[in-house]
C-alpha cells in the first residue's frame, strides 16, 4: 500500500471518528438517574421533582436490593435549575436530597443514588454519587 493511500485512509478514520463524536454528545441530551434500594425493605412514595417548576416522577415504590433507573430530557428545561428527591418519614416529615444541583437546558450526565438505610422513623440514609 503506498504512502497517499495510508495517508487517506488515516485522514478518513479521523473524520469518521470525528463525526461519531459530535453525533454521541448531540443526542445525549438527558440525565440518567439510578435510585438503588440497598436495604432490606420496599422503599414507597418517592418523588423526583425539579427545584423549579415540577415533578419529573412519582416513584411508588423500589423493592429492597433492586434499582429504578429514569433518563430525564434536559432539552426542555427553561432557565436554571435542579434535580431533588423527595420523601416523607413514617412521622410525615418532608425530606428533600439535591441529586443534581445544577441543571441548565441541554445538560447531560448522570447521578447514582443509593439508599443504604431506614432508620426506625423512616428517615433514609442516601448516598448520592
Amino acid at each position: 500500500m503506498s504512502k497517499k493511500n495510508k495517508i487517506i485512509i488515516g485522514v478518513l478514520i479521523l473524520f469518521l471518528l470525528g463525526v461519531v463524536g459530535i453525533l454521541k454528545f448531540s443526542f445525549s441530551n438527558g440525565y440518567k438517574i439510578s435510585i438503588t434500594n440497598n436495604t432490606n425493605k420496599t422503599i414507597k412514595k418517592l418523588e423526583l421533582k425539579y427545584k423549579v417548576d415540577s415533578m419529573i416522577q412519582n416513584i411508588s415504590q423500589i423493592e429492597s436490593k433492586t434499582s429504578w433507573k429514569y433518563t430525564i430530557d434536559t432539552n426542555s428545561i427553561q432557565g436554571e435549575n435542579a434535580i431533588i428527591l423527595t420523601y416523607k418519614d413514617n412521622k410525615g416529615n418532608s425530606y428533600e436530597e439535591y441529586v443534581v444541583g445544577y441543571l441548565e437546558k441541554g445538560y447531560s450526565g448522570k447521578a447514582n443514588v443509593v439508599i443504604n438505610n431506614v432508620d426506625e422513623n423512616g428517615k433514609l440514609e442516601i448516598t448520592i454519587k
